[in-house]
């Protein structure tokens, strides 16, 4: 059992877990500064597992208001986003990993606008009407040039060699 509780310590301490220094275990900042790490790992979620951008229409879905930080924790809103002692630094945290969370979502969303790599049956469906309409216009294209060339080397060929060919 000790061997497991070193592992979770040394997993906490690499994932970069460590409080900011206006977290106290004294007062209520703590719970709010743990609740918002647990809010911002199910919102990188909700980033990692959505790709359109209808998926991101509603905020609520990718950001941490500080309403939903005092749901959580059981707490008045007004009491713990301004007038307690950590009040405006919270805020700003709660900021600075909402501009975290923005910046994840439109990079997913960049990353979902351009062509994957992983071939056709991961493109969108538009991408690849457009793909089949590019390719019959290349081949009629190339049919035309290929057309007078081939026919001019039909007519030159001798009667016994088209019939052997089922052309004549």
């Amino acid at each position: 059992m000790g061997y497991l509780k070193d592992r979770l310590e040394k997993a906490a301490k690499e994932t970069g877990e460590n409080p900011p220094s206006w977290v106290s275990e004294k007062n209520a900042s703590g719970a709010a500064w743990k609740c918002v790490e647990e809010l911002r790992r199910e919102k990188e979620l909700f980033i990692r597992r959505h790709r359109t951008s209808t998926d991101f229409s509603i905020k609520k879905h990718y950001q941490i208001k500080g309403s939903e930080v005092a749901r959580t924790l059981g707490m008045n809103r007004s009491a713990l986003m301004n007038t307690s002692s950590f009040s405006g630094d919270l805020a700003q945290y709660i900021e600075a990993v909402n501009s975290e969370l923005e910046k994840a979502k439109n990079e997913k969303l960049k990353r979902a606008q351009s062509p994957t790599p992983g071939g056709m049956h991961r493109s969108k469906k538009e991408d690849l009407i457009e793909r089949v309409r590019l390719a019959e216009h290349r081949y009629d294209e190339l049919k035309m040039r290929l057309e007078e060339p081939l026919n001019e080397i039909y007519d030159e060929l001798p009667l016994p060699i088209k019939k052997k060919l089922g052309i004549a």
